[in-house]
């Protein structure tokens, strides 16, 4: 199915000015969200996050992904390449509804044609530059606190400061040696709470901050992916089945004193399915009650197959592409299959010569 419109909107870059002292907000742009394209405005810095222009390019795809790094890639004339060194920072604004994206560029850039294709990665990938210290232990302090101390210690200049964080949650008691604070946030938090890394223009610069959930996204009612009028939609089960877990903590030895064991079985799902067994080493957990949170998580992911979801949406309603956001959760409505049912958005990645978004919804 096409999910293009009649009319696709060029992508123009619209100006605005920057620098040590500031500049005027972004330019303000119409509304054109009709369509299925969109305008957008890129403003790009350096390293230090000062603005240095905008960026004239044609922007093919960016995306974004519930606790991982999303990606950018655009095409700009061989003249715009002193805005795009590696390691300088993008701002991309749209009038479609949807969210700002930011990020920083590294490889892979090629030149063909006449032309520079960059890739960006979102802010989340900045996470990867800094390191815990050498046997960094905490005792008894929630996610919250955990994350809030490991930025205030991080390398300088700091790349991501605190955003808002969620200091309630479990304790754990944890500890890292000279692991990147991506690696700590997707692994030692695993089921136990979200993040993600946001831009923002502050006097002049691009600034990224870390914000953590307890759960990221809300529950919308009313917005539906509707197969045949707003979205081509995909149904499939998926694994992998796991309903038995073994896992361990940090230790020197595998005796029964030498570290901390966790244990965790699904009493309906061994019976139906037979039983599957997995296990993980959590190398930075040290007491019990961690160890039991984290095992119960990859329980509850793993014991039933999901139902997945893969859309093409377009921008109408009952879900405009400003109604939802990664984390939320939306009706899906799917006539060919007979099913309907509530789904996470968890991916997005929109594709901007067509004006549609791919998602993935489990």
């Amino acid at each position: 199915m096409s999910m293009s419109g009649g009319f696709l909107a060029p992508l123009f870059l619209l100006g605005l000015g920057g620098g040590e002292g500031g500049g005027p907000e972004p330019t303000a742009l119409p509304d054109v969200a009709w369509v299925n394209g969109s305008y957008a405005l890129i403003l790009a810095a350096d390293e230090r996050g000062v603005v240095i222009g905008e960026l004239r390019g044609t922007l093919s795809s960016l995306s974004w992904q519930l606790n991982d790094v999303g990606q950018a890639q655009l095409t700009i004339p061989p003249a715009a390449v002193d805005l795009v060194e590696f390691g300088n920072r993008l701002m991309i604004y749209f009038d479609n509804g949807l969210p700002p994206w930011a990020g920083v560029i590294d490889p892979p850039r090629s030149r063909r044609y006449g032309s520079v294709e960059v890739t960006a990665y979102s802010g989340e990938r900045l996470l990867l530059h800094r390191l815990t210290g050498r046997n960094r232990v905490f005792a008894q302090a929630n996610a919250g606190a955990v994350v809030r101390q490991l930025l205030a210690e991080q390398a300088g200049p700091a790349v991501v400061e605190m955003g808002v964080i969620d200091i309630d949650g479990a304790f754990l008691t944890v500890a890292y040696h000279y692991e990147d604070l991506l690696t700590v946030l997707q692994d030692g938090l695993n089921g136990i709470a979200d993040f993600d890394v946001t831009g923002i223009v502050v006097a002049g610069r691009i600034r990224f901050r870390l914000n953590l959930y307890r759960r990221r996204g809300r529950e919308l009612a009313n917005v539906w992916l509707l197969e045949g009028h707003n979205a081509a939609l995909e149904v499939e089960e998926q694994g992998p089945i796991v309903n038995e877990w073994l896992t361990a903590g940090a230790g020197n030895t595998w005796s029964d004193a030498g570290r901390v064991y966790g244990y965790a079985r699904d009493a309906g799902s061994a019976p139906r399915y037979g039983l599957r067994q997995d296990s993980r080493v959590y190398s930075g957990v040290r007491d019990q009650a961690t160890l039991d949170a984290l095992t119960a998580a990859e329980l509850a992911g793993s014991a039933e197959p999901y139902m997945a979801v893969s859309a093409e949406a377009i921008n109408l309603p009952p879900a405009r592409f400003g109604d939802y956001d990664i984390g939320d959760s939306v009706g899906v409505e799917v006539y060919s299959a007979a099913w309907s049912g509530r789904r996470r958005v968890v991916g997005r990645e929109f594709q901007a010569p067509s004006g549609v978004c791919r998602l993935v919804l489990v």
